[in-house]
């Protein structure tokens, strides 16, 4: 299955959310490989956890610097992590429950909510910094 490819429309200009970016697309695309080859449970339940746990890390990173910027929309740009982060735990429940979640709306999950978070609620952030001179 293909995955998410990194381009510039992506990049925030603010270096250590970029990587961090990409080290979650790369995440992304290695469980949308695994899932898609047919891993064993527990191969493909590894690499969600480290996808969650290193989205965890990401948006407190993003948070701390929206807080030293003092960014006027943290509390609801904290909502969308809640929310992403709600996203990721229902998948991983659903695994749990070994309901069946086919690939294809997985990718749809993860892309939306990785893609659209950055182009949409991170450019916004991006926005403030330039008018503010940061």
């Amino acid at each position: 299955m293909a995955g998410i490819e990194w381009n510039e429309s992506l990049n925030l200009g603010i270096k250590e959310l970029d990587k961090q970016h990409k080290e979650l697309i790369g995440l992304v695309n290695d469980f949308l490989d695994a899932y898609g080859k047919g891993e064993s449970a527990g191969a493909v339940d590894k690499i969600l956890k480290q996808l969650k746990e290193y989205a965890v890390y990401h948006f407190n990173a993003e948070e701390k610097y929206m807080e030293e910027i003092e960014y006027p929309h943290l509390a609801e740009h904290r909502q969308l992590h809640a929310a992403l982060k709600n996203s990721v735990k229902s998948m991983q429940s659903a695994r749990f429950h070994l309901e069946e979640v086919s690939a294809e709306e997985i990718k749809a999950l993860l892309s939306k909510w990785l893609v659209e978070h950055i182009l949409r609620a991170d450019y916004k952030l991006v926005q403030f910094v330039k008018k503010s001179g940061g």
